[in-house]
């Protein structure tokens, strides 16, 4: 847990996004980050998908749609790119948790996207860093919509939990993100069309091409 996911949860609230409520956050003397949030009471979508039918499948997918929305309807006023609280860039990839920045600018952003493997190639690293773009919005990120942090009541969703690595992201980050993360349920990637308003192939190719070298 970090004290970043305090800020991220005051976006969330102050755009009416499900989402745990803060009460209380701050650290021990000892370095402990202890944050006092809502408890949602409800099934992860992970755990209802495989006995869902399709029509409620698609709906829970067209919720999840609106909520993107909203989140990025929110741009950072600075455009600094890094956690909410002007932190650290935080991100999971398959081969473990990774952090940066913060970035001025989505140029040092694509630096550090692009460099994080230092065991690619350089022609193969310098190939995949000039297909990433410098002209994207910025805007607020989950950076982890797996099923478990997805909460399901009477088929509505009443909760996205697990923020740590939220923060303000090239708005093409939630949808490559989605592909990166682990899935218990492999068919969940194929939902991506009706989850996502606009989808970003350029930069999925570039980003899988990325994480290729990453893989032992």
């Amino acid at each position: 847990m970090h004290l970043d996911e305090k800020d991220a949860l005051d976006v969330a609230a102050d755009l009416y996004i499900p989402a745990p409520r803060v009460h209380e956050a701050g650290t021990t003397p000892d370095g402990i980050v202890s944050i006092r949030m809502d408890y949602i009471e409800g099934e992860s979508l992970e755990d209802l998908w495989p006995t869902m039918p399709e029509e409620e499948r698609r709906d829970i997918c067209r919720q999840l749609r609106e909520i993107i929305i909203s989140m990025q309807s929110a741009e950072s006023k600075t455009g600094v790119i890094g956690s909410c609280s002007g932190g650290l860039v935080r991100e999971c990839r398959r081969m473990g948790e990774y952090t940066g920045g913060p970035y001025q600018d989505e140029a040092d952003f694509n630096n550090y996207v692009a460099n994080l493997i230092t065991t690619t190639p350089t022609d193969i690293r310098n190939a995949l860093r000039g297909q990433l773009r410098t002209d994207h919005r910025i805007v607020f990120t989950h950076g982890d919509l797996s099923q478990h942090n997805i909460l399901i009541k009477d088929m509505k969703i009443i909760g996205l939990i697990d923020w740590e690595f939220a923060g303000w992201y090239p708005e093409y980050w939630e949808y490559v993100k989605f592909f990166d993360v682990q899935a218990k349920n492999s068919d969940w990637r194929e939902y991506a069309k009706y989850v996502f308003p606009r989808a970003y192939y350029d930069q999925l190719a570039a980003f899988q091409g990325i994480l290729r070298w990453g893989i032992p």
